[in-house]
């Protein structure tokens, strides 16, 4: 008897002759190895970190062993050649095992997903779903980049341990497995998940005012569109006939229909930086700790200055946070740029590494612009997509999961609505107030507000403010919260320091709350929250009157329902071409 793997994660596999069962693994797909480098590039950081754990832990023996060298030269005596043999022996093993590990290391892809099956003693397969892969990337780390090495980073829709890594390849390598799962992503259902039944039934007086439902019922049947889809990719793969050299043809293709949309300024970026809270952290944390070390130096010469200043090495722990946020900020932005692509926006960027991601349109559930206080002068901007709950890679190996991609670290804002319009489709602007853009992005108090008499939903009514009442609940931030519906997609303003707007299609919506507490029963305000996957990208507005939370709620159920589709991958890149002839610069 066989498991039926998961769509996402590892599947243990047991031995079948103890009676457990064995991890289904596909079937006629052709299986590849990695680069026979790749176990030492991973194993390197782990190695060098025990021996210097070791030397640190034994200096005084090092030390002398260092003099003893020095003196005798390299004549080895006593105990120092069965040391030299056992580190021998050491290294011997770890390379034999790293050799058992690549040889147990390969990949396939076939019409239904991407494979890794690994593990020595116990066999682990971990698959991605072609239909839940919400983003492919590939990064070149700094040792890998001296080798010509990359490896690939399959983002899969899911929690923490979902994604799947392949390292490392080589470039040409790399570059036709990437394509290939691009490729068949691209036969693949609408990438949009589809939306839950909406709290709330549409009342008779609702479906009275116009609102139909005549556009769910066009859509195929979702069994007839899974026929569809796995007939595609059945076809493809048998074209294909398990043969990458035809992926690499139509990779160089694919390469060619780059299009260039913009990129970040090496001067822009570091300027950010500098204008930034982690760039005052250092400067102003730094400054305080000289003082005070000048101050007890010069006050008092004796042993008590010593000691308060080692105590005082904890003053510098929030300038290194600061300075750890500031390079983290430089390396995912340095040269970054953005090119339009039949399978989405890729965006490449990188310091001491090389990465490589490209973020399909019909993933991004929800975008975020913001702008810090130090930001307003220049005018910049940055742009982030929520996408399904993906992992990062982060220090030592380590992962966290994020929901958030990057579109744009810092740019113009002409360049943030540009970026926006390549992840959003249309912002359904059609009769709404001239000023509604600039009023979201960067006004307050009536900036943006349109007809006021008009009802809730309607073109001209633009943005819908919270009542002057609610600035006992929100004295800072009052004059900015609002919110406001277009054709498409929920426009959220609010933040008093660091200005934030976020852009929600209604498809995108998969349930609606009102809430509401003692105090803003008594006043008359409600909340009104749009619940979404997992995500940063603030999906709620407080205060608001509770008339005007309650018809927004209705109004977004209704819209939610009529958009229930996603935009196709031809259609995305023929808008990209319409929209950015010719490129820009952040």
């Amino acid at each position: 008897m066989t498991t039926t793997a998961r769509e996402v994660g590892d599947v243990g596999a047991r031995s079948p002759g103890r009676g457990g069962a064995a991890a289904a693994e596909p079937r006629d797909v052709v299986w590849h190895r990695v680069s026979v480098v790749t176990p030492f590039l991973e194993g390197w950081k782990t190695v060098t970190g025990v021996l210097a754990v070791i030397l640190v832990r034994n200096i005084e023996e090092t030390l002398a062993a260092y003099r003893y060298l020095r003196e005798h030269g390299t004549v080895l005596r006593g105990p120092f050649p069965y040391l030299l043999a056992v580190i021998a022996l050491l290294l011997l093993g770890w390379a034999v095992l790293g050799l058992v590990s690549w040889w147990r290391r390969s990949y396939a892809v076939d019409a239904d997903g991407v494979y890794l099956r690994s593990g020595i003693l116990v066999r682990r397969l971990r698959v991605a779903r072609l239909s839940r892969i919400q983003s492919v990337s590939t990064v070149y780390p700094l040792l890998g980049r001296l080798l010509g090495l990359g490896r690939l980073t399959v983002e899969v829709a899911g929690g923490r341990g979902s994604r799947v890594v392949i390292s490392f390849l080589r470039t040409g390598e790399l570059n036709a497995l990437r394509d290939q799962i691009r490729h068949l992503t691209e036969a693949g259902p609408p990438p949009g998940d589809h939306l839950e039944q909406l709290s709330g039934d549409v009342s008779a007086g609702q479906a009275a005012s116009g609102v139909g439902t005549t556009g769910l019922h066009q859509q195929p049947p979702a069994q007839a569109r899974v026929q569809e889809v796995r007939g595609a990719r059945a076809s493809r793969q048998g074209a294909s006939g398990g043969d990458r050299r035809d992926d690499q043809v139509r990779g160089s293709h694919r390469d060619n229909q780059e299009q260039f949309l913009y990129e970040v300024g090496t001067g822009v970026l570091i300027g950010s930086i500098l204008r930034s809270v982690a760039a005052v952290g250092v400067v102003l944390g730094a400054v305080s700790y000289a003082a005070v070390v000048l101050a007890l130096v010069v006050l008092d010469g004796t042993e008590l200055t010593l000691a308060l200043l080692l105590n005082l090495w904890g003053m510098l722990a929030f300038p290194v946070i600061c300075w750890s946020y500031a390079w983290q900020r430089l390396t995912r932005g340095w040269r970054f740029r953005a090119l339009a692509t039949p399978q989405g926006i890729r965006m490449r960027y990188g310091l001491t590494s090389e990465t490589t991601r490209t973020l399909p349109p019909g993933r991004v559930h929800a975008v975020s612009l913001a702008q810090p206080l130090l930001w307003r002068r220049k005018d910049w901007w940055t742009v982030e997509t929520s996408v399904a709950g993906m992992e990062e890679a982060g220090e030592a190996g380590s992962s966290r999961l994020v929901s958030e991609s990057r579109l744009l670290p810092v740019g113009s804002r002409q360049t943030a609505l540009l970026a926006l319009g390549m992840v959003v489709p249309d912002l359904g602007l059609t009769g709404c107030p001239p000023t509604l853009v600039d009023g979201v992005l960067s006004g307050r108090d009536d900036d943006g507000v349109g007809d006021t008499s008009a009802p809730v939903g309607a073109p001209g009514r633009g943005l819908i403010r919270v009542p002057r009442r609610a600035r006992l609940f929100s004295p800072l931030a009052w004059r900015r919260d609002a919110v406001a519906l277009t054709e498409t997609c929920v426009l959220i303003r609010g933040a008093r320091w660091t200005r934030r707007v976020s852009v929600v299609p209604y498809e995108r919506v998969q349930s609606i709350r009102i809430t509401q507490g003692p105090w803003a029963r008594r006043w008359g305000l409600a909340g009104l929250r749009l619940d979404m996957v997992s995500t940063s990208v603030t999906t709620s507005v407080g205060n608001l009157a509770l008339s005007d939370a309650t018809a927004l709620a209705q109004e977004v159920s209704l819209r939610a329902l009529r958009r229930r589709r996603a935009e196709e991958a031809e259609r995305w890149m023929e808008r990209a071409a319409r929209m950015l002839p010719g490129g820009g610069q952040a």
